[in-house]
């Protein structure tokens, strides 16, 4: 009897523990429109055994650095719903985040280097935390069908395809900041915006 209710009480604790883990798991939200980019971050976050849900919030962006853009979208959200925002610095041009504006002058940037940028942020009472991933690479005449964006027309670091072409985690700058908010490698810690007196992005 003692034996096999030892037996009963180890597998008690087994049990607790685990119920105890999978209600500490963070229960993620992605705040977008863009069925691409959900379905690629949803298949990046199934990697950490994490769920990725949505929401739909159609939020206008300032005007501003890549920092501010994702901190002030995230300010306007409930807790722990996460904003991604992507930006392509490319050599001795302005893209930023107007990634559009990229792929219109697409033929007068060929050849020049480029940094992809990821943040991923959420708020936390009255401070937005920062993720980021980041991958090097070459502006090039599009190749290949797969991905979203400009994924067709960079050329990542000692890669041979395009994005479009191939997208290995370890040159996926989404993979690279999904891989930091689960590990708690902080990019950025910033004060929450809730009220934005600059200018706006045109639609």
């Amino acid at each position: 009897a003692l034996i096999l209710l030892m037996y009963i009480g180890k597998n008690h604790s087994k049990e607790t523990s685990t119920d105890r883990a999978n209600q500490r798991q963070p229960k993620w939200q992605l705040n977008t429109s863009n069925k691409g980019k959900l379905k690629e971050f949803q298949k990046l976050f199934t990697k950490h055994n994490l769920d990725l849900l949505s929401t739909q919030i159609d939020l206008d962006e300032i005007d501003a650095d890549p920092i501010s853009v994702v901190a002030h979208k995230a300010s306007q959200l409930e807790e722990s719903v996460l904003i991604e925002d992507t930006s392509l610095e490319i050599e001795d041009a302005s893209v930023g985040i107007n990634v559009r504006w990229l792929l219109e002058h697409l033929n007068e940037l060929t050849g020049r280097k480029a940094v992809w940028t990821v943040l991923l942020a959420y708020r936390q009472g009255d401070e937005v935390l920062i993720f980021k991933g980041e991958v090097k690479g070459t502006i090039v005449p599009a190749r290949g069908d797969q991905g979203f964006g400009f994924d067709p027309v960079f050329l990542p670091e000692n890669s041979s395809q395009t994005l479009a072409e191939g997208k290995p985690d370890e040159v996926n700058a989404r993979a690279l900041a999904v891989e930091a908010l689960v590990k708690g490698d902080l990019f950025k810690k910033v004060k929450a915006i809730h009220t934005w007196g600059g200018p706006w992005q045109l639609n």
